[in-house]
């Protein structure tokens, strides 16, 4: 009775996942535009971007990426949508040069905009040529044209001109804020946004509207005739709390108090019960305790420890991790809760084999309480995200990574010849060597190209070899996943742990000092982030996008595992954020502070690290091969996710077409293994990390709905565990 009409509902329910939650979304930000207005005595200026060709391989990631970004917009709108949020104002100061040229006149210098000689920026010439126009271009200093012409067709007011710019220096950003009592614009860093606190760096109103008048600030498209505040003051929000946040936030702060803080009372006894102190092998179910735990790890455990805690500190400072450790905190009781009911309510079949976890659940338990057709709908919703969130985030974007992660540790050399020729292009540019600066872009794009092309090659070799990995583990079903995860989660954990470790006691005298900059900034932080209020939704968000507790995935893993008890599966689920945020990516933090990664200015700006490969340049400053040791690492994080999130995704299949039809979702899975390696499918990638967030929504309702059945079991469990009434097999 529940198959079928689900089969026909289920492009319904996919549609309607978001629906009702459309209203949270709130408008975005103000930011400013590529157009141009100065004032009335020149005529407005705007100019288009001109797109590099693209490959045929390209060109179809585009195609294919473009019918995913609606639905991506949608599900950003409502997830993404600011539940709290403050306002900052600011002006951008834009060190650019404009030169214009009528398009009917290719054979005339260029002049510069606007015209007016006072308000030339000082060094620059009335005119500049074609030729002067390639030298800037060489200097990677256009922000118009391609690698073919250095200019872009605009328009000077109604007649069409080609337009150069070219960019000075960084854009500067001043913030409004109050000093005495009277309005001031603080300078803010290229990292974090710090506010400068040498008053040299500052500007009155006064020096903010002359700017203005010079044409040198960025302005809004969207100027009212009754605005309080000129077109150049632009405004965004800080601090902000998206939707999904919150709800996954406040969902493990309600799961930690009504449990009793069980995230901290239960953990002696789950680690007893994954150590197989009450392993009965003879109570239903696939996989041992400890099993379970590793197969759910494996699919949180990965890049979010190594990139996520990177980001959230150079976004937010050491502060933000304080928060990650939190929020990983109680998380353990939302695991806690959401897998003891994966344990109450799963289906053991005749075969032996499991059904389990919160499409399960939400079905019986609401029909316990009389919401069945609400129970019926959420389900499906969950089974749907849960699917398209194991073809994206949990496969794709894994084998996207593995794949780049190989790539890199094969031209490792080669990157290093980049790295020489970028900065003797630094050294030729400073010593204004025009002539040897020509001369070795043309080296660095040759050698780019090279490395571009054996990418392409290696990537189809590497995307078949890996989908063949992928696939003679996902056929054989969740005892040979846990089999293998058992093996590789431990492995990678342990070895990415050592790396950390020895960077930590090389650096032990500094520990100290590093803790006490966590909890410092976590209370008053220095970035201009919305105090500390932005700070803590920084670290936040992290943790909950990186174990992923509140979400459900992790129920249906352990649902399999061996016992009778709901309760002691629910115990040992605790320890998973426990591991993930608080010891692994506790580990990450000590090293980028450490190696001050997260405020390295050369690192972050000048090569445009961030995330992964800003950890393993960390890595690499303190030992060069521990990077190579990361990139291995990363391999075998995002393959066992992979095999991990199958497993998700087939006990979703299987609730929806019936157990007779899960080979053809693994046949579809391992296909999308191969396709995440070669493409870079990122609107694709970004739908299906929205789908994995929206399971949070249904999963958290039904979970809360059935709280006070995991309690009273809790309690129930804990009487018979201190009367020791529970037989131990070790």
């Amino acid at each position: 009775m529940f198959r079928a009409p689900l089969s026909l509902c289920v492009i319904a329910c996919a549609a309607i996942a978001f629906s009702p939650l459309a209203s949270y979304a709130q408008d975005q930000p103000e930011t400013p535009v590529a157009e141009e207005q100065p004032a009335a005595a020149a005529p407005p200026l705007s100019y288009e971007p001109v797109d590099e060709e693209q490959s045929t391989v390209e060109q179809i990631n585009g195609q294919v990426n473009s019918v995913f970004e609606p639905g991506v917009d949608l599900a950003a709108s409502v997830l993404m949508a600011p539940v709290y949020s403050t306002t900052q104002k600011y002006v951008q100061l834009d060190h650019i040069v404009r030169y214009t040229r009528p398009i009917e006149e290719p054979e005339i210098p260029f002049t510069i905009y606007p015209p007016d000689a006072a308000e030339k920026p000082v060094n620059f010439p009335d005119s500049l040529t074609l030729a002067d126009a390639k030298t800037w271009q060489a200097r990677g200093k256009l922000l118009t044209g391609n690698s073919k012409q250095p200019f872009s067709p605009g328009k000077l007011g109604e007649k069409s001109v080609e337009v150069i710019v070219i960019k000075v220096n960084t854009s500067t950003k001043y913030v409004q804020t109050e000093s005495d009592g009277k309005v001031i614009y603080k300078e803010a860093g290229d990292i974090r946004g710090l506010l400068s606190q040498n008053e040299a760096d500052w500007k009155t109103p006064e020096q903010i509207q002359e700017m203005a008048d010079r044409h040198l600030l960025a302005v809004r498209s969207d100027v009212k005739t009754d605005d309080k505040d000129p077109p150049y003051v632009l405004s965004e929000s800080v601090g902000k709390a998206p939707l999904v946040v919150v709800w996954l936030a406040g969902g493990a702060l309600f799961f930690t108090l009504y449990f009793g803080f069980v995230n901290f009372w239960g953990f002696r006894h789950a680690i007893e019960v994954v150590k197989g102190t009450y392993d009965d092998p003879n109570e239903p179910g696939e996989v041992t305790h400890f099993q379970a735990l590793a197969s759910a790890l494996s699919a949180t455990v990965g890049l979010g420890n190594i990139a996520g805690v990177t980001i959230a500190m150079t976004t937010g400072g050491p502060g933000a991790f304080f928060w990650m450790m939190v929020c990983g905190f109680m998380g353990m009781a939302s695991k806690f809760a959401e897998c003891t009911l994966g344990q109450m309510y799963r289906e053991v079949k005749p075969d032996g084999t499991i059904l389990g976890g919160p499409m399960q659940y939400l079905l019986r338990g609401f029909e316990e309480v009389g919401l069945k057709p609400v129970g019926v709908v959420f389900s499906v919703i969950f089974a749907v995200l849960c699917i398209m969130a194991s073809f994206g985030g949990g496969n794709m974007f894994q084998s996207n990574q593995s794949a780049n992660a190989a790539v890199q540790l094969i031209q490792g050399a080669k990157q290093d010849q980049i790295s020489a020729l970028t900065n003797e292009i630094k050294a030729a540019e400073k010593a204004e060597d025009w002539t040897k600066l020509g001369e070795l872009q043309e080296q660095k794009a040759a050698l780019q190209s090279e490395l571009t092309a054996f990418a392409q090659t290696f990537k189809m070799v590497f995307g078949v070899v890996f989908a063949i990995l992928v696939a003679l583990v996902i056929i054989g079903g969740i005892k040979r996943i846990a089999a293998v995860s058992s093996k590789v989660v431990p492995l990678m954990c342990v070895s990415y742990v050592l790396m950390c470790i020895y960077v930590i006691v090389m650096h032990i005298g500094e520990v100290p000092h590093l803790f006490q900059s966590i909890f410092t900034e976590a209370f008053t932080p220095k970035a201009a982030l919305g105090g500390i209020i932005g700070v803590a939704i920084i670290g936040i968000q992290r943790a909950a996008f990186s174990n992923e507790a509140g979400v459900g995935s992790a129920a249906i893993a352990h649902s399999a595992a061996k016992t009778d008890q709901p309760v002691r599966e629910g115990l040992v689920a605790l320890l998973g954020p426990f591991i993930d945020t608080i010891v692994v990516c506790s580990m990450t933090a000590l090293v980028i502070l450490i190696t001050n990664a997260w405020d390295n200015r050369e690192w972050i700006l000048d090569q445009d690290l961030q995330g992964a490969a800003l950890t393993a340049q960390a890595f690499e400053n303190e030992v060069w091969w521990f990077s190579y040791v990361l990139s291995i690492a990363i391999l075998l994080f995002a393959y066992s996710t992979i095999i991990s999130w199958s497993y998700y995704g087939e006990r979703c299949w299987e609730r929806l077409f019936g157990a007779g039809s899960t080979m053809i979702y693994k046949i579809i899975y391992v296909g999308f293994v191969f396709i995440g390696a070669v493409a870079n499918l990122g609107a694709v990638i970004d739908f299906s990390d929205m789908m994995l967030l929206s399971m949070a929504f249904p999963n958290i309702v039904g979970v809360v709905l059935l709280s006070p059945k995991v309690r009273r079991a809790l309690g129930e469990y804990w009487q018979k565990y201190k009367a020791g009434e529970f037989k131990k097999f070790k």
